[in-house]
């Protein structure tokens, strides 16, 4: 059974504490990273069904700030699979802790979540099929990620700047 982009979509919700935040008393943006990361690393681990790793973070967005005693749902969504690494959008949206506003999207990215195998060496994640308009929008948008880094990379190793 093929399992669509909704199977792998993790959602997760915190309150937002003094140890988070940074001497501004806004929460820490590596704070959110972390929230960010996990999400996207269960994301790729129940599509891979293994172990993954987080090789690439791309066009993190900071909207607007954290604070203390907000509560923070982050959300991700698998947009896009290669062959081995698999495109994980994240977002992060706010709602302030006696709820009485609408909740904002507080931080945005792509992260890039590689599969390995029992000897660390990258395997094949099983691919991707869209099933509604919103899905065939997201792996649109994630295929075009992919093809943009791809690109990137190549080029940079024409170049002899980048040796992996």
């Amino acid at each position: 059974m093929k399992e669509g982009i909704s199977f792998a979509q993790v959602e997760t919700s915190i309150i937002m504490e003094p140890r988070h935040c940074n001497p501004s008393g806004n929460i820490h943006g590596g704070e959110m990273m972390k929230i960010m990361d996990n999400v996207a690393g269960i994301v790729a681990v129940k599509h891979a069904k293994g172990n993954v790793v987080t090789a690439r973070i791309d066009e993190i967005i900071f909207h607007i700030p954290v604070h203390v005693g907000d509560i923070v749902t982050c959300i991700g969504e698998l947009a896009y699979v290669g062959t081995t690494s698999m495109q994980i959008f994240v977002s992060v949206l706010v709602n302030d802790i006696k709820g009485q506003n609408e909740s904002k999207i507080a931080l945005t990215a792509f992260f890039t979540m590689v599969h390995l195998d029992e000897n660390g060496k990258p395997a094949q994640v099983a691919q991707l099929t869209p099933t509604t308009l919103d899905e065939e929008a997201l792996y649109l948008l994630g295929k075009r990620k992919y093809e943009e880094k791809k690109w990137i990379i190549l080029k940079l190793r024409r170049y002899g700047k980048l040796h992996l």
